[in-house]
């Protein structure tokens, strides 16, 4: 706990991590828990909070399913969110169901976490599909569409915002690159219309402080051409 405490107060601009893994008898069962501490938090080239955010994830694999949830929550502002999802991965392919679920904690009255009626839940459902690539072409791809609840315009009625997104990992010398483009087809929660919203990298090295211990640091460029926006965003994680 004190190596939290301690990790927090340094780095509140970037971002922490301490995660855990305990595997049962069955190597085909396995626990993962992870913290992280994030400057701001942004998401598929939208900030959702300006904000340092406090981030727990919990996941349960049995075999090829993985069920858990994960979470999101502003140091300094009313932002709140904790999604569940079940992920099914055979290969290297993985289908994913979410379910996001924002509030805000400053009006606690205005959205119930057990309302479901898709034109005022908090809810917002969204299937995913995604290629994770081969050990000798990394090229990784992503499709995601939201199909009910929390995804509608003014009038109530569902915009099915998609996604699209292409990444490529790769190593030079000592460290970790990743590139991505991500962009959306049509007017939704991403854009008024088919645009470019999530162009990046990111560089990722582990420093060695001693024999025992090492930081990995990350940087990430990030572009949003349909806004017009642009962010710089730093991080460490502790293991």
């Amino acid at each position: 706990m004190k190596r939290i405490i301690i990790g927090l107060a340094i780095i509140l601009t970037g971002s922490v991590s301490i995660a855990q893994e305990t595997s049962s008898s069955n190597s085909n069962v396995s626990v993962d828990y992870s913290i992280n501490i994030v400057s701001r938090y942004i998401w598929r080239g939208l900030l959702y909070n300006s904000s340092p955010n406090f981030q727990p994830d919990l996941s349960l694999s049995v075999g090829n399913f993985s069920i858990g949830s994960w979470a999101s929550y502003s140091f300094n502002q009313n932002y709140a969110e904790v999604d569940l999802y079940i992920t099914y991965a055979i290969g290297g392919f993985s289908a994913t169901l979410f379910d996001y679920y924002n509030e805000n904690e400053a009006d606690m009255a205005s959205i119930k976490y057990f309302k479901w009626d898709r034109k005022i839940t908090g809810h917002a459902l969204e299937v995913t599909l995604a290629w994770n690539g081969t050990e000798s072409f990394p090229l990784r791809a992503l499709a995601a569409t939201f199909f009910y609840g929390n995804d509608r315009d003014a009038d109530g009625n569902q915009y099915y915002s998609t996604y699209f997104e292409v990444g490529y990992p790769f190593n030079l010398n000592d460290y970790s690159i990743d590139v991505f483009l991500g962009g959306t087809p049509a007017k939704g929660l991403y854009h008024t219309g088919a645009n470019i919203v999530n162009l990046g990298f990111t560089v990722s090295k582990d420093v060695k402080v001693t024999d025992h211990f090492s930081l990995p640091l990350s940087a990430s460029f990030i572009l949003n051409p349909a806004k017009e926006d642009v962010y710089f965003v730093v991080g460490l994680t502790l293991k």
